[in-house]
């Protein structure tokens, strides 16, 4: 991710605003910051995408401690054409407030992969103008879009580093924004599982049609019991949840809250740190 990094530092005294997109359902494991020291001088904008599969009660408990934070945010779909047109406005705002340039007036999005750049360039144009997927490193490079009014860059989904903090790497893999080839998807839902249950423990029983466990190995045995699988194979019974997840069969959910604190079992800490390796 270095190669994008420098591409985002090239760019900096180019445009006069950040939109930086996170995904409604983690928007604090979903923030690089990476983004933060790049941009730093620059007007920016914190965009919840996605918010169509998130908790919305959750969501707004982001919203203020955002709010508390100084940092200014907006909650959007790509689905919802009213907050898509709210969010031109708070753009054209934005870039009024960094303008260093001459019109139109050119933003950057930014933000981890598959949380929704291109897909909110394509909303806002109504027209196809850049490829989509539900996967990771779709967006290779920078690129300009004009809209009108205003100039969008969409850059490549970047993700920091050193991902050292195994709660958000859990999170980032579990709503694939790491491929789903390069981490342990069973010991990622682990350090998830804690969470998902106090949560959401309704929602899970009404989809694996069990009484939910507190031992993860048994709540990995009810999935399997669910969908005639073979409840050795972890791997493949975790992926199940997090499509799961991902296709809003659980619900609209979110995957961490302000404030929230949870245990981190040694034996899931070891295995994402390979994978952040």
């Amino acid at each position: 991710m270095n190669k994008a990094r420098k591409l985002l530092a090239e760019y900096a005294h180019k445009i006069d605003g950040v939109l930086e997109i996170v995904d409604a359902r983690a928007p604090e494991s979903s923030r690089n910051p990476l983004i933060e020291e790049i941009f730093a001088k620059k007007p920016r904008l914190l965009l919840m995408n996605k918010s169509d599969l998130a908790d919305c009660a959750v969501v707004k408990e982001w919203q203020a401690e955002y709010e508390k934070q100084g940092l200014k945010s907006l909650v959007i779909s790509v689905k919802n054409r009213h907050n898509l047109e709210r969010l031109k406005g708070e753009a054209a705002a934005l870039s009024k407030a960094g303008k260093t340039r001459a019109k139109p007036p050119r933003l950057m999005i930014v933000g981890v992969p598959n949380c929704g750049k291109s897909s909110l360039i394509n909303a806002l144009a109504r027209q196809k103008k850049t490829k989509i997927a539900d996967s990771p490193g779709v967006t290779r490079e920078v690129s300009l879009y004009k809209l009108g009014s205003l100039d969008l860059i969409d850059s490549p989904g970047t993700l920091w580093p050193n991902l050292s903090d195994q709660m958000a790497a859990a999170r980032l893999a579990a709503l694939g924004s790491i491929k789903d080839d390069v981490y342990l998807p069973s010991e990622a839902l682990a350090l998830l599982y804690p969470y998902l249950r106090a949560e959401y423990e309704r929602e899970l029983c009404v989809r694996y049609q069990g009484e939910i466990p507190a031992d993860y190995a048994h709540f990995l045995s009810l999935v399997a019991a669910r969908f005639g699988r073979n409840e050795q194979d972890s791997e493949a019974l975790a992926m199940i949840v997090f499509k799961d997840l991902r296709a809003l069969k659980l619900g609209p959910i979110c995957l961490e809250r302000p404030g929230a604190d949870h245990c981190v079992n040694e034996e899931g800490h070891l295995a994402l740190n390979k994978m952040a390796e």
